[in-house]
């Protein structure tokens, strides 16, 4: 097929392939990522767990640019209100819970396979009345951010039955991007690139598959909407499918009760405001789901991704300056 004869669908996959990097540079990255990663996902679990939140120490040294987006963002959110011996503290913990994380997302399918794993997890809210009209055909918008154990919760829903697609941002190292899906696809086995990907989350709808999204991250053609006391750009899928679909909307957050051994999952039903038309919707929506995530940021700081540059494009289009 010649690239003037190739479909939208065709000519989109090649558009997406180009935006990842490739070459020897790229591939050295991966294969460092891959040998820090074995021991992360072979260690027993409390191991691992320690071993990451060691890791993130000469993590936090050796990667110069990320540490200053993380006190950065901290300076933002709290300066006015922390030293910045606590700023400092409470940032270099962010980076150990990432870490965990990182565990979370390299054992969470060896963990499910053991029945006593279900017995520590706490369920928390209305799970069984979502079940059963999962059960009978519904689906739901599934809206987290990445906050604590966040990759945990859709591979352990879906081992319960339900129907799940996650829409995951592509990861600018095509190796890694490979990889990251590949491990993915074990648990979550249904993947979709949110970039233009609004007739297949229909379908997927329709067919009563709920959709799981994060929509804590920069978005420089999204809503600008107040995030942690400044406008951020936000995704508006929310709103969108919401206003199109008339499908519910389901906060899911989890917290460590004990690294690698005993979680909290909860649920809770969204009561989000309906717009006069389109935009009006979509902006009030995305309003009120940022504020949610926010919440649960302020409730345990450090159990968010801070050393993501959440504020990098500005509403004037203008990049975040770091302080």
């Amino acid at each position: 097929m010649t690239q003037k004869e190739a479909t939208p669908r065709s000519r989109k996959t090649l558009r997406s392939r180009k935006r990842h990097q490739y070459g020897p540079a790229a591939l050295i990255g991966a294969l460092l990522g891959g040998l820090v990663a074995a021991p992360l996902a072979l260690l027993p679990a409390k191991w691992a767990c320690l071993f990451a939140r060691g890791l993130a120490v000469p993590a936090w040294w050796l990667a110069t640019r990320r540490r200053r987006v993380t006190l950065s963002n901290f300076r933002y959110a709290y300066g006015h209100l922390w030293s910045e011996k606590k700023i400092r503290a409470v940032a270099l913990e962010s980076w150990k819970r990432v870490a965990v994380s990182a565990v979370e997302a390299l054992q969470i399918r060896k963990w499910l396979a053991d029945p006593q794993f279900h017995d520590r997890i706490v369920w928390s809210g209305p799970w069984e009345e979502l079940e059963s009209r999962h059960r009978d055909g519904e689906s739901f918008l599934l809206v987290s951010g990445h906050l604590g154990p966040f990759e945990m919760v859709l591979p352990t829903l879906v081992h319960k039955g339900w129907r799940i697609g996650l829409l995951s941002r592509r990861i600018k190292n095509g190796y890694v991007h490979a990889a990251m899906n590949a491990l993915r696809a074990g648990t979550v086995p249904d993947i979709l690139d949110p970039a233009g990907a609004l007739p297949e989350m229909g379908r997927a709808l329709r067919s009563g598959t709920c959709l799981a999204l994060l929509v804590d991250q920069n978005n420089r053609d999204g809503v600008y909407v107040p995030f942690m006391g400044r406008d951020a750009g936000t995704i508006p899928s929310i709103g969108v499918l919401t206003r199109r679909y008339r499908v519910p909307v389901i906060y899911l957050h989890a917290r460590r009760v004990e690294d690698g051994r005993k979680y909290r999952l909860t649920c809770e039903i969204a009561d989000l405001p309906e717009g006069e038309n389109i935009r009006s919707h979509v902006d009030l929506v995305t309003r009120e789901v940022s504020d949610r995530i926010e919440n649960w940021v302020r409730e345990v700081p450090s159990d968010w991704l801070w050393l993501h540059q959440r504020w990098k494009h500005r509403p004037d289009g203008s990049r975040e300056k770091l302080i």
